[in-house]
């Protein structure tokens, strides 16, 4: 099917369903942006469900700041906690009651029976089974238990835990859009646990039970939840319900090879927008892990929506790359409006900068920049004045003889408070004849004049520099690198003095 063929499936609904025990990883966030298209696609509902079965571990602020890093990316749900739906509550915590339900609808049924192995039992149980080379599995013990016996069990106050009735001698199927059918063999997942002694569901009993529940049509998710799907399918069966159908997509690494982790750098979403990265450009990015779509890479959201297929994803691992990232950073930068970039580097340079210097630096920045994290130290070069002692080093080891720094100075103090970046051009290239009057090429003439207004070698191209300074600082620092040019010579040594007011 082509990419550019969108289909309808009528009632399409996913979920992206985090749990709220820490930062939305970027390979979370790429799961999330998978369902997104594949909903936007097919004309249908994307659900956020917040996941909170981990009481311990759960709470409000983690689940405030996914919700902050899903809006940030882009990817509005049409349900959820926040908004509302026809399916609420969109909270597992709050749907407690129902999963207790459920869990006496299936012992009732004979699917399900009540456990009341001590966790030490359980524990001795597995050790045996390991050290006779075998999977851990449940025993069965409690299976048996009348159901007379267990209730009154039960109703004396004695813990219990209840578990799924799973079928023996039977292979269990999955049908995955992306991977064919995988099988798990009879015996490879035991009788589990669907409701804690607590009385708090399991992960993969809610889970199922919700998506049940919230009429979930497809579970788009990380190969690292197979596992889950054979006993969440299995609830499926245990219900008589007809299960979603499946997309199991391939997980990122690191750079190693390895599960992506802190010790390869930046793992969470908002690492990434505190960096100053577009949104646009790490949903391009994490779209195009496992995904593509010919020879093309750089793609706006729209245009993703428009060309995503589910089943083009490849199974093979993703390996995370910092360096396509800033790439594909740097292309989604070039492709603002100029009003848009202008505001970006507005909001992450100094608050007193003047407008114009913000225009200029602006101009300078735009075709160097990955991210607007990148500004604040690209930029302080050009709005901060050089230091003495960086200065001093820099100057004693270059020749300045002839150079037309003081004539400099009159072309500046002639012009207005601040240069267009044209104008600048304009006088530059009058400094430039001056230089070449006196036989100096600007290999020769400007970089003297680069370090006396920044204290660099190197930065943005010099007539956004003299943009962005205002003519009394401009003229200022030049005159202060005069001062320290007169003081070096004179002297085989370091000045230890500020001549003009240098930092």
């Amino acid at each position: 099917m082509s990419g550019s063929q969108k289909t309808a499936q009528p009632h399409v609904r996913v979920r992206f369903a985090p749990s709220p025990t820490g930062s939305l990883h970027i390979g979370s966030a790429r799961t999330a942006l998978f369902n997104w298209l594949f909903a936007r696609r097919h004309g249908g509902a994307f659900v956020l469900r917040i996941e909170d079965t981990d009481v311990r571990r759960s709470c409000a602020e983690h689940e405030r700041a996914i919700i902050t890093d899903l809006q940030w990316l882009g990817l509005h749900w049409d349900e959820g906690p926040d908004v509302g739906g026809a399916f609420a509550p969109y909270r597992q915590s709050e749907r407690a009651a129902r999963h207790t339900a459920v869990a006496e609808h299936l012992i009732a049924t004979g699917k399900a029976y009540r456990c009341f192995c001590p966790p030490e039992r359980l524990e001795e149980l597995r050790t045996m089974q390991r050290a006779s080379g075998l999977t851990p599995r449940y025993d069965r013990r409690c299976a048996a238990i009348p159901a007379e016996e267990a209730a009154a069990r039960t109703a004396a106050g004695e813990p219990a835990a209840v578990r799924l009735r799973v079928p023996d001698h039977t292979d269990l199927a999955i049908e995955d859009l992306l991977r064919g059918e995988v099988v798990f063999p009879a015996g490879a997942v035991g009788d589990f646990i669907i409701l804690r002694s607590s009385g708090g569901a399991s992960y993969n009993f809610a889970a199922a039970v919700d998506d049940l529940d919230m009429a979930i049509t497809h579970v788009i998710r990380g190969d690292d939840h197979l596992s889950n799907t054979a006993r969440q399918q299995l609830v499926f069966a245990a219900l008589g319900a007809r299960p979603p159908r499946y997309a199991h997509h391939s997980m990122v690494l690191g750079s190693d090879g390895g599960k992506l982790s802190k010790r390869h750098g930046a793992t969470a979403v908002g690492d990434y927008r505190d960096a100053g990265y577009l949104p646009a450009a790490v949903v391009n990015y994490l779209a195009l892990l496992s995904w593509s779509h010919g020879g093309e890479e750089v793609f706006t959201v729209a245009a993703l929506e428009r060309e995503f297929v589910l089943e083009e994803l490849s199974t093979s691992p993703a390996v995370f790359d910092q360096g396509k990232l800033d790439w594909l950073g740097h292309q989604h930068v070039m492709l603002l409006d100029e009003e848009t970039h202008l505001e970006l580097m507005r909001a992450w340079l100094p608050a007193t900068t003047a407008a114009p210097a913000v225009a200029a630096l602006a101009a300078a920045l735009k075709p160097s920049i990955s991210s607007y994290g990148q500004v604040p130290e690209l930029a302080a070069p050009v709005l901060d004045a050089p230091t003495l002692s960086s200065l001093g080093e820099l100057l004693a080891s270059r020749r300045c003889e002839g150079v037309p720094l003081e004539e400099f100075l009159e072309l500046r103090a002639a012009g207005p408070v601040w240069l267009q970046p044209p104008d600048a051009r304009r006088l530059l290239g009058t400094y430039r004849q001056l230089a070449a009057d006196r036989g100096l090429g600007a290999r020769k003439a400007l970089p003297p004049l680069r370090l006396l207004l920044t204290g660099h070698e190197h930065g943005p191209e010099l007539h956004y520099v003299l943009a962005a300074i205002d003519r009394d600082e401009a003229l200022r620092r030049v005159r202060c690198g005069l001062a320290l040019l007169r003081d070096l010579a004179h002297a085989d040594r370091s000045p230890t003095h500020d001549p003009g007011g240098l930092r």
